[in-house]
């Protein structure tokens, strides 16, 4: 037979059945995700920083040659430790089969280095795949922040220093215009007032998670340090993206009052923010990560994408 380089809608349907079988009709445009290939995109002294991308796909995989997808980076939370980048995958992969390009971001640890490395890693990272978004079908003008924890700390100091001028990379180009909307799940956002919050965590001494971040030392006896950690040090009058902030009244490493300052302080300025409190919630988990929530977060995606 001869062969011949068909495109989707050349291809004829075939007409063939057999017994006890059932007709289902599909939408052509019916979206699934693959995940693509760990992408390192920055080295450190001993290893590499990488991103794994998680990419809308149709029934006829030619049709995404003519697509352009806004980017969501996700930023995992670790404790700013080591992260396991795709511990969310499978929720992330929900939003990515609703059209968007999630590019999950590794960062170095503070077993590495102390803050900023992390927040510069991060906004390195954004440069990254502005500059390499073609490749994955992503438009590099439509931009969302999210993350978890101290990613979600992460997410939310990128878009505030930016705003501030503060922490730049050299040579890079600005991106805030470019970020639609900024997701922040249960983060740290006052370092010095989070040492006095109830928790069942320690994040006042030299070996907490906080500590550590600074660099091994006590919270309080360094508040120049924590106050250069902070998110709400950075919130003043400079426009800033949308803001969306989910914890859970239930949660023990990271105090719910982190989240109302933050609200507070973005409301302050005339920022515009809506939070979520949810009920019963601890740190992540199964009371934030579900369709739910998810479902919450993607339509707020949406209304910030289609502004």
């Amino acid at each position: 037979m001869e062969v011949k380089s068909y495109t989707y809608e050349e291809f004829p349907a075939s007409d063939l059945t057999a017994p006890h079988g059932t007709e289902i009709e599909i939408d052509p445009r019916q979206r699934s995700v693959h995940a693509l290939p760990l992408r390192e995109y920055a080295r450190t002294a001993d290893r590499g920083l990488h991103i794994r991308f998680l990419q809308p796909s149709f029934v006829a995989e030619e049709m995404i040659e003519s697509e352009s997808f806004p980017i969501l980076f996700f930023i995992q939370g670790s404790g700013w430790r080591w992260q396991n980048v795709e511990s969310n995958i499978c929720s992330l992969g929900k939003l990515a089969a609703h059209g968007l390009i999630v590019a999950m971001i590794e960062y170095r640890g503070s077993e590495c280095e102390p803050f900023p490395a992390q927040l510069l890693d991060v906004k390195r990272a954004i440069q990254y795949v502005r500059v390499h978004a073609s490749e994955v079908h992503g438009d590099p003008d439509q931009l969302i922040l999210w993350g978890g924890s101290s990613g979600g700390h992460l997410a939310a100091l990128t878009a505030v220093s930016e705003a501030a001028g503060a922490w730049k990379l050299e040579n890079s180009d600005a991106f805030l215009s470019a970020v639609k909307g900024v997701i922040d799940f249960y983060g740290p956002v006052n370092l010095l007032s989070m040492a006095d919050q109830l928790s069942a965590k320690d994040h006042a001494g030299a070996q907490s998670i906080t500590g550590q971040l600074l660099g091994g030392v006590a919270v309080k006896e360094n508040p120049q340090l924590a106050r250069q950690a902070s998110v709400t040090t950075y919130i003043g009058k400079a426009p800033l993206p949308p803001f969306l902030i989910v914890h859970g009244d239930k949660d023990r490493s990271v105090p719910m009052a982190q989240s109302i300052e933050l609200v507070e302080a973005l409301l302050k300025e005339n920022h515009e923010v809506d939070w979520i409190k949810v009920k019963n919630a601890d740190h992540g988990g199964a009371g934030i990560w579900n369709d739910v929530i998810l479902d919450r977060c993607l339509e707020k995606i949406q209304l910030w994408l289609g502004r």
